[in-house]
């Protein structure tokens, strides 16, 4: 039991951080796919010299195209929204429970009821909690940590450190986390 939820505060990473650490993640798993007939056209090519017009072209052409599905495939998923919009997190009993900021246009926003533009709110507030059987660990990284979810595979909510007060409200947090996550 948590005796009282964690507060995290406003944090978010950038669609570029997200896409990093996806990716870093998917080569671990499969570098071996990219390599092996990359190296294998090279060992060839001292036969036959086409072979290294072809590993050229796998390079350059097909491990590029490869990677590009690989980005859209796992970096537009709906889970990626949680690390990458603006949100406030809480650590509790039955999850992680995220306010997520969803930034609303202008021509959207309800109007004043003076007319003053100042007062229109910029964000609209959407609250989920994530149960804690959805994550399978935690990943710790140079500028945040990762806790990875079970599916959809390479998708995980990031958590920056700057959204800790000091050291002792990330040891807090990470004691939930460890306790919670197995």
């Amino acid at each position: 039991m948590i005796k009282e939820p964690v507060h995290i505060g406003e944090n978010s990473i950038s669609i570029g951080q997200y896409l990093r650490y996806a990716m870093s993640a998917y080569m671990r798993v499969w570098w071996w796919a990219y390599a092996l007939p990359l190296l294998s056209c090279l060992a060839l090519s001292v036969m036959n010299v086409n072979f290294l017009f072809v590993a050229v072209v796998l390079l350059f052409l097909v491990f590029i195209m490869l990677l590009f599905i690989v980005v859209v495939y796992y970096g537009i998923v709906p889970e990626s929204r949680f690390s990458t919009m603006v949100k406030d997190m809480e650590l509790r009993d039955d999850g992680v429970f995220l306010k997520l900021k969803k930034r609303v246009e202008k021509e959207n926003a309800p109007e004043s009821s003076d007319g003053n533009e100042e007062d229109i709110p910029l964000y609209e507030i959407e609250e989920t909690i994530i149960p804690w059987n959805d994550f399978t660990k935690i990943v710790p990284k140079d500028e945040c940590m990762l806790l990875m979810f079970v599916r959809p595979r390479y998708s995980f909510l990031a958590i920056p450190y700057s959204a800790f007060e000091d050291e002792q409200h990330m040891r807090d947090a990470l004691t939930v986390l460890r306790s919670r996550i197995r």
